[in-house]
């Protein structure tokens, strides 16, 4: 038995938030150290590859990378240049959804797997993320507002939450025996 499962119904949700914070405190500060890998290791191949596919898909659209090591890259949509920051790519998000998976009170191997299962999907969410802009500075510009500060942080709330429930019901409660 968990030492979580003794607790109060209360209290296993006030250890979650604190371990919920402690994960993302811990997030906060490895992000801070490997600022400028994570710049090219997640956010340039995800800014590469949403630009290959604008392209693929007619969208002409250009990836400068002059400000990779100030942790931004250029994508420009005809004569819109976004400014790709970390938060373009979900990185954020995805601390989220991890911090949540090993806040959670599961097994080390069902934790393993969430994090497996988490970070494809952010990389996969986050490059459509930019696709999705890039469609939006080509075929309605004049939405960029709309779609970047409202649509897609709502969407960004969302998949974190998608991705969590999804692993939680499909690995630790289905090991349980607890799924519906």
């Amino acid at each position: 038995m968990s030492p979580l499962a003794t607790l109060k119904p209360g209290k296993r949700g006030l250890h979650f938030c604190l371990f919920f914070a402690v994960w993302l405190g811990i997030m906060a500060v490895a992000f801070e150290w490997l600022r400028p890998q994570l710049a090219g290791l997640y956010m340039y191949p995800i800014s590469y590859v949403a630009v290959q596919l604008l392209n693929l898909a007619g969208v002409d659209a250009r990836l400068g990378e002059t400000l990779l090591a100030a942790g931004v890259c250029e994508l420009a949509v005809r004569d819109i240049v976004y400014l790709v920051t970390f938060e373009c790519t979900g990185i954020f998000a995805l601390f989220m959804c991890l911090a949540a998976v090993l806040a959670y009170p599961a097994s080390v191997v069902h934790r393993i797997k969430g994090v497996v299962l988490a970070v494809p999907a952010f990389i996969v969410y986050s490059t459509l993320r930019l696709l999705v802009m890039g469609m939006v500075a080509r075929f309605a510009p004049a939405q960029i507002e709309l779609f970047h500060v409202y649509i897609m942080v709502l969407v960004n709330i969302g998949f974190v939450m998608l991705v969590w429930m999804y692993w939680l019901k499909e690995v630790v409660l289905s090991a349980r025996g607890e799924r519906d």
